[in-house]
């Protein structure tokens, strides 16, 4: 018997949340109708990343899930067209992907949003200082990260079979299969807060940063400037607001239990905002011209997305 019970969960909504309130929603292949006349969104992962019980990593061809649009919970979902999921395995599945093999993609495409030039470090410092921040935050989550296995079987937060490599294995899995815009996302918009405050408050950002790019932006990639900035931060956050509670993820569980137990701990130390820089990390408040003309828009689509958007990867 565990000290702490988790929270009650409705693990089909969860699944709902995780797919369409993040970054993973750039999945979405599509919606039909039932029989029933009901809106059923597909979402499709191909060439999905899983870390096996012996603690092996393993590509599946094909995580499929079918979601009802109306009552926004999981329909179904299946591996390699075959194995049906049940949603409490979906949710440790996803979590899983969102901590690793898809989140290092924002991290990898952010690396082209920076400027650590002399010249730029003198003209802008406040701006290089945020390049210097994302850099070495990239160079924590690859090479530190997987150091710190060691002391989480020594705490008994992982099982002592549980590889590193194979953690790794799925970073580069990740990062060899780039981040991608998919264009039909935008029919979710009315669906999901997540992806419409992305569509309507990326053209703005791009707008807005062309005008300024040869002032305070050297070198940098509009895009890679937005997904670094705006999408890393509210896709950390989008983490930490779906899983609620770590404990929703099964570590005891015969086929996923080694997935639902790094993704704990990385839910419950890694994810959220830290309280303590001796710098200012948001857009909002922040003072810079550009930063507080986009703070500006992006609060009236949606304030608490807005309030939560951090000027370089910091988390």
């Amino acid at each position: 018997m565990g000290w702490i019970k988790p929270k009650c969960c409705d693990y089909k909504s969860l699944v709902f949340k995780l797919c369409l309130e993040s970054t993973l929603a750039m999945h979405y292949g599509g919606k039909r109708k039932d029989d029933n006349g009901n809106e059923v969104v597909g979402m499709f992962f191909a060439e999905f990343p899983i870390v096996e019980q012996d603690g092996s990593f393993k590509i599946v061809d094909l995580l499929s899930i079918d979601l009802d649009l109306k009552s926004k919970r999981m329909l179904s979902a299946k591996l390699d067209g075959k194995d049906e999921l049940e949603a409490d395995e979906v949710a440790i599945l996803l979590f899983y992907y969102t901590i690793s093999g898809n989140h290092v993609k924002i991290h990898g495409l952010a690396n082209w949003a920076i400027n650590l030039e002399p010249k730029q470090i003198k003209a802008n410092p406040s701006v290089a200082r945020n390049s210097i921040v994302t850099t070495i935050y990239n160079y924590f989550g690859f090479h530190s990260f997987p150091v710190l296995f060691p002391k989480f079987k020594a705490m008994r937060m992982i099982s002592e079979n549980w590889n590193p490599q194979s953690f790794l294995d799925t970073f580069i899995h990740g990062l060899e299969h780039s981040l991608f815009w998919n264009p039909m996302v935008n029919e979710m918009a009315p669906h999901s807060e997540f992806v419409d405050f992305q569509c309507k408050l990326m053209p703005f950002f791009l707008k807005e940063f062309d005008k300024v790019k040869s002032r305070y932006f050297p070198g940098y990639d509009g895009m890679a400037f937005f997904v670094g900035t705006v999408i890393h931060s509210l896709d950390h956050s989008a983490a930490e607001w779906n899983m609620e509670d770590p404990l929703w993820l099964n570590i005891n569980h015969a086929k996923y239990g080694k997935m639902a137990e790094i993704s704990r701990v990385v839910r419950c130390g890694f994810v959220e905002q830290h309280p303590s820089f001796m710098f200012h990390q948001y857009f909002k408040g922040c003072g810079h011209p550009f930063y507080d003309t986009v703070y500006e828009k992006a609060s009236t689509i949606n304030q608490k997305l807005a309030d939560n958007m951090d000027t370089c990867i910091v988390r």
